[in-house]
């Protein structure tokens, strides 16, 4: 899961979701793409390939600010219903995001990762000053919005 790397940052959220995996994963595996993507989220994915998400597909990421940075990802491995990781082919960040899915008894933890180093003298002044709590917040959001959609959505499977 986590290895410590010689890149600059290392970044961790995590969210625990009283709903089974069933529910969790296959949403997990579509992050940047799922409808449940907070609207308010200053982070935008476009997907650059065509065809089913695997291994090799590719991403642009945006931080939707005026001048916002942007990069290119790729999947870099995928791990149905557990794991997805992506690498940072250029812009601001050289390193890898992954989000993992674990099951336990009373529910799904979603853990988020990021370990990078930050590229370019600008970014680097920038990230601590102004990126690195807009992407926590960011993050945040997101992992909060995952979870009030997955306990929607087993809501509306147990009423049916």
């Amino acid at each position: 899961m986590f290895k410590k790397t010689k890149h600059d940052n290392i970044n961790h959220h995590f969210v625990f979701i009283e709903v089974p995996e069933s529910i969790v994963a296959p949403e997990v595996i579509l992050w940047g793409e799922s409808s449940w993507w907070p609207k308010k989220c200053a982070m935008k994915f476009t997907r650059l390939t065509e065809g089913e998400l695997r291994v090799g597909t590719q991403f642009e990421q945006k931080v939707l600010l005026p001048l916002g940075p942007h990069w290119k990802v790729e999947v870099t491995k995928l791990v149905p219903n557990r794991e997805i990781e992506r690498t940072f082919l250029d812009g601001m960040f050289k390193g890898k995001e992954w989000v993992v899915i674990d099951e336990r008894l009373n529910g799904t933890r979603v853990d988020y990762y990021m370990d990078c180093q930050i590229q370019g003298i600008v970014n680097k002044i920038l990230w601590p000053v102004l990126f690195k709590k807009l992407h926590d917040s960011n993050i945040k959001m997101i992992l909060a919005a995952l979870r009030d959609y997955a306990v929607k959505k087993e809501k509306e499977l147990k009423e049916q």
